[in-house]
């Protein structure tokens, strides 16, 4: 009869095979090596999992889960920043400190687990790699939304098609969280948030506001 697990195995495992998938991928990742850095046996890894492919899909899974919280309700807080007029430069400046401030927090989640990203870019093919892609489609018509609805309300250009904007945002946090990946120390999150967002809304405002200049430091 097979003894129970201890608690807190299942987490332990995670954890260790998160460290494990960000040293050597997941291809290379061994099974043994991931239940010796949990402090358990080999045994002790299948009471859990199937496969280390299994383990992989799970801490995506909560990743995943995490971002979609966090990039939902980031959406909800921008909409109620601009439900309210900005009225003179100050007032610009305030909220686009705060929208900063929201975009610092999901930069701050992509570092944090920066090495799923090629973890994943080299398990093509797989269920892995299927829940990602099926993620970036969601959020990528979530932002398209939120754009139309923000140009229906005359509060961004028009003229700009807001599924091709919807790719340029996109795609800037997917290169930079591809690039962070490589990074040894971390860049500073709040500069990139505040460049970005001063080129997106430069291309996107209504001529009836601007975004704020780069303030000197």
């Amino acid at each position: 009869m097979a003894r129970p697990a201890r608690p807190g195995t299942h987490e332990a495992l995670l954890e260790a095979a998160r460290v494990e998938f960000a040293r050597a991928g997941l291809g290379a990742a061994r099974v043994e090596d991931i239940a010796r850095r949990a402090g358990v046996s080999k045994g002790a890894f299948y009471l859990q999992f199937r496969t280390k492919e299994d383990a992989f899909l799970e801490i995506l899974q909560r990743f995943i889960g995490e971002l979609e919280g966090l990039a939902t309700r980031r959406e909800e807080a921008i909409g109620r920043l601009w439900a309210t007029p900005a009225a003179g430069p100050a007032a610009l400046e305030a909220r686009l400190e705060a929208e900063i401030a929201l975009d610092v927090e999901l930069l701050e989640l992509l570092w944090r687990h920066r090495q799923l990203v090629p973890a994943v870019d080299g398990a093509a093919g797989s269920r892995s790699a299927a829940l990602a892609a099926d993620f970036l489609r969601r959020l990528r018509a979530l932002t398209a939304e939120r754009l139309r609805a923000r140009q229906a309300a005359g509060q961004l250009r028009r003229d700009v098609d807001a599924a091709v904007a919807a790719d340029v945002i996109m795609g800037s946090y997917e290169d930079f969280g591809r690039r962070m990946a490589r990074l040894r120390e971390k860049p500073d999150l709040a500069g990139w948030a505040r460049a970005f967002l001063i080129i997106v809304y430069q291309g996107l405002l209504t001529g009836r506001s601007s975004a704020p200049a780069r303030r000197t430091r």
